[in-house]
């Protein structure tokens, strides 16, 4: 028999293997309600599964497109597991990309969904899509329906997951379709390879919008994984979270050592 891949595989081993342990630590976001604080992997999968029924409420099927333009936060991080465990298709959207780029994005790949992050909202004020959201406790009390169970999706490893968009150097930004079983088979090789076990701490330095972060929050929530937010790199806070949280984990381009190297 076979059994197909899904990214709900590594978010829902984390709520059944690890419901008390941090599954997330997030950083309070330029808004007056700010970020979620820290989520047990138990709670932070009751929020996923939370979007998910939302998503149903709004009639949102399997295979349509949710788009987000976000730093990194806690909330782009269920987004991860609750739009694409539930069939859905998200596209995380670089936020650093230009009003048009975005505003192309989130037609071209045809997005029903656009949730965005309220640092950003202002100058996306003209981009929509059928349900647009600024993310934050208003936006939760209205999309997430807590303790309503979403409606169960049969899994298809070979089923988009995500859609991640090209930096647009050369013309238009691409869109390069993930599937599950790509993201599934991404994130164990890395954990192997890596050899990161559930004693680890990561520290999101990456950006999620980019190439899902490499794969790593689903490879860490399958290994039960404590979750680290940076929204901003900054090289000072990066040293402080490592000592404050304990990180053995992150993954960086050159520059993002050299600025942590600048910063010790």
């Amino acid at each position: 028999m076979k059994v197909p891949f899904s990214t709900s595989d590594f978010y829902e081993r984390a709520a059944l293997v690890y419901p008390q342990r941090t599954g997330v630590v997030d950083e309070p976001a330029p808004a007056q309600d700010g970020g979620l604080g820290t989520l047990t992997y138990a709670q932070l999968v009751e929020r996923a599964h939370a979007l998910a029924a939302g998503l149903d409420a709004l009639g949102v099927g399997v295979g349509e497109r949710v788009a987000m333009v976000s730093h990194n936060s806690a909330r782009l991080l269920e987004a991860l597991y609750g739009v694409t465990g539930s069939g859905r298709v998200l596209v995380p959207i670089n936020f650093r990309l230009s009003r048009d780029e975005i505003a192309y994005i989130v037609e071209h790949c045809g997005a029903t969904v656009l949730l965005v992050d309220p640092e950003v909202d202002a100058a996306l004020a003209d981009v929509t899509a059928t349900h647009r959201f600024v993310l934050g406790k208003a936006t939760d009390a209205v999309l997430l329906k807590m303790g309503v169970e979403p409606t169960p999706w049969e899994p298809d490893e070979d089923a988009t997951a995500t859609i991640n968009y090209t930096s647009g150097t050369t013309a238009r930004p691409k869109g390069v379709q993930i599937t599950h079983r790509n993201i599934w088979t991404n994130a164990v090789t890395f954990a192997l390879h890596a050899g990161v076990s559930d004693r680890d701490v990561y520290l999101h330095t990456l950006p999620m919008f980019h190439c899902n972060g490499w794969g790593m929050p689903y490879a860490m929530a399958g290994l039960g994984v404590p979750q680290v937010v940076i929204r901003k790199i900054d090289g000072a806070e990066i040293l402080r979270r490592v000592q404050q949280y304990g990180v053995t984990v992150m993954c960086a381009a050159p520059a993002v050592v050299q600025v942590v190297l600048d910063a010790a």
